[in-house]
């Protein structure tokens, strides 16, 4: 089998284990990768073949793969998801020995997130079961991504054990071997087994098979990290850490076991004990100058910060060079933080408004505020687990905060829950299209496509905000896009959904407020793309338009690698070389240290001299793009491209033309 579903072609063997073999694949028409995991059914163990999938499609998390795809035979499950480039901190481990303190703790705070994450999920915990260095990957921009959920299961109260004995040794916990039911302290075992054998270099499968203290094997560590390590693996579920939260705490105040920080800490409270008794004294004689300079001082300081919300969308650079002159008369105030994230949120710079407040968070201490323009900032970037988490903290909610509350809601498949926000907003009065938008999107979580399509097109004809428009476009695109995965294998209840989709945005991308949103754009180049493909009937130019609003995507200042591949791949399609060219040299000129459009020319070098006669070929430009691109390519660079010119090279000279 090389080929599946006439949509994905199998190219290489990534790796093959017990109950499964992956492989990389490409999509057939969009030439996006991904990683194919084939279980097969014909085994001996008691197995759920869909549990990872089941798991996983129900997860939203940035150091978690997608599942996107799901075919099924009589013999086989097909698993489609993504695939994850890098290298796993196994090989890593392999390379360097052990890795530095600070590397470590930074690893052990991101996988606590992610476990945190998984073991919050309702209304069953998740318990990953296998966390071990050849399950983390480390991808080539310093993230982290956890792999191969295969014994990953939900966590049942009223289980008295788990159901099947399974597991990594070394790296399991001893409950997975026994009669207890595995929970989040099992994770936490496995996560400090897998922490110790980074930070020291020891693998739990060479002697001493004990886990002496860290800082017997490398004395440079802290005691902070030992004692840390020393809880996380404790025989015992009940003398380990009972949950993320708490090893979360001891790891980012691990300098609190050093012995040199609480003796300073019992000198500080010396200290400040006597300027106490000292401040007393003369605090009486300053009092009422102080109160003079304060009201003045609170005067100015409101102004500013009054100032500054008038200019928020007028003169974004303005309204920071005002919250400046507010930051310094208090400094330790969150105002000037707060209306910045804010400003950030309406300007579209919604990236920028997450780190900015996030940090700023960091600083202060929590603040609701700030926490909700965080959320609405994630929300659009479609983070919708993180906006989810930061409205429930927000407090009472506006209209508009329940409204994008309610979406975060449905896209993560807690439909009762959106339906209970969608009645606070109608108890509250909210408006027709705003409780239409809504319904819309409990009616996508809930796979009811047609109705779906009915509630966004009548939020969109009665949207009074460009707001709620911009959504109803978006929503709508997002529905057809499902829809044209369905149509793919005939079950799509919407006829030709991409071309309705083209159709549709077409209209909205030369709206004012909207010609120039790259979301949108970006949306009606795949629409033009895939009704190309799937749709007859549709102008021969849709290939070109899609190849145009891609071009559009770029220029309106959108700089990623996938764009230019994509356009690549259009005009390799058209057989329009020249621009396929052009398309590489952006794509070079923008990312200088990739290999892969140096890769591409080849490929496209060698396909323009087979189409001239054999007497004028010249395959010497082709060869020099090869020994170009494995000159850069890095190891953690996914190969696959590299190796295609390789293979063709080859060919080349063993019939003589080099």
């Amino acid at each position: 089998m090389t080929t599946f579903n006439d949509t994905y072609e199998l190219k290489s063997l990534i790796g093959t284990g017990g109950m499964s073999t992956v492989y990389l694949a490409e999509h057939k028409r969009l030439h996006t990768r991904w990683a194919v995991k084939e279980v097969r059914k014909q085994q001996t163990a008691r197995f759920d073949f869909l549990a990872e999938s089941n798991i996983l499609k129900r997860l939203q998390h940035p150091m978690l793969p997608r599942i996107v795809d799901i075919f099924e035979d009589p013999d086989r499950i097909l698993i489609v998801e993504d695939f994850v480039e890098g290298v796993t901190l196994e090989e890593l481990l392999k390379r360097q020995g052990r890795v530095d303190e600070p590397q470590a703790l930074q690893w052990f705070k991101d996988l606590c997130g992610v476990l945190g994450y998984l073991h919050s999920r309702q209304p069953n915990p998740i318990i990953y079961r296998d966390m071990k260095p050849a399950n983390i990957m480390l991808q080539p921009d310093g993230t982290l991504k956890l792999i191969d959920f295969g014994i990953a299961r939900e966590y049942k109260q009223e289980s008295g054990a788990d159901t099947t004995y399974i597991g990594t040794k070394g790296y399991a916990a001893p409950e997975q071997f026994g009669r207890a039911q595995t929970d989040s302290r099992t994770d936490i075992y496995a996560l400090g087994v897998t922490m110790y054998h980074l930070i020291t270099g020891k693998s739990p499968y060479e002697p001493p098979y004990q886990f002496v203290p860290v800082r017997q094997l490398v004395p440079s560590l802290s005691p902070g990290i030992e004692y840390i390590l020393s809880r996380c693996v404790q025989s015992e579920p009940k003398d380990r850490y009972q949950n993320i939260d708490e090893l979360l705490y001891d790891i980012q105040h691990s300098y609190r076991f050093d012995k040199a920080w609480q003796k300073v800490q019992r000198t500080k409270r010396l200290r400040v004990a006597l300027v106490a008794v000292l401040f007393a004294a003369s605090a009486g004689l300053m009092a009422g100058g102080w109160v003079l300079m304060g009201q003045e001082k609170e005067a100015a300081y409101g102004e500013l910060l009054s100032q500054a919300s008038a200019l928020y969308t007028a003169d974004y650079e303005g309204a920071v060079a005002v919250l400046e002159e507010a930051r310094g008369l208090y400094p330790d105030r969150m105002d000037p933080d707060r209306q910045q994230t804010y400003a950030l949120y309406l300007n579209g710079r919604w990236q920028e408004c997450v780190d900015f407040g996030t940090a700023a968070i960091a600083r202060h201490g929590e603040d609701v505020g700030t926490r909700l323009a965080i959320a609405s900032a994630q929300f659009e970037l479609g983070e919708y687990e993180q906006a989810a988490e930061g409205f429930a903290q927000g407090g009472e909610l506006s209209p508009d905060n329940l409204r994008d509350y309610a979406v975060c809601l449905g896209r993560l498949g807690r439909i009762d829950e959106a339906g209970r926000v969608l009645e606070d907003l109608v108890g509250q009065g909210a408006r027709a299209d705003v409780t239409e938008y809504v319904q819309g999107e409990v009616y996508l979580a809930q796979e009811d496509y047609v109705a779906a399509e009915t509630a966004f097109l009548s939020a969109l004809d009665q949207a009074e905000t460009p707001g709620l428009t911009r959504r109803c476009y978006i929503s709508l695109g997002d529905l057809y896009r499902d829809c044209a995965a369905l149509m793919r294998i005939n079950q799509s209840p919407i006829r030709y959904p991409a071309t309705k989709s083209a159709a549709l945005l077409s209209e909205a991308v030369v709206q004012e407020g909207l010609r120039h949103d790259t979301t949108l754009w970006e949306m009606l180049a795949l629409a033009y793309f895939e009704a190309y493909h799937t749709d007859s009937g549709v102008p021969a130019n849709y290939l070109t338009k899609a190849a145009e609003c891609f071009t559009e995507v770029i220029e309106l200042g959108m700089r990623k690698e996938y764009l230019y591949t994509n356009l690549y791949t259009i005009y390799y399609e058209l057989k329009d070389y020249s621009r396929a060219e052009t398309a590489l040299s952006d794509y070079a000129e923008a990312f200088p240290e990739d290999y892969m459009p140096h890769a591409l020319r080849g490929i496209l070098l060698i396909t323009v001299e087979n189409e001239k006669p054999e007497s004028s070929r010249d395959f010497r430009g082709a060869l020099e793009e090869y020994e170009t691109a494995g000159s850069m390519l890095r190891s953690s660079d996914e190969a696959s491209y590299y190796q295609q010119l390789g293979s063709l090279i080859e060919n080349l000279r063993r019939n003589g033309w080099l």
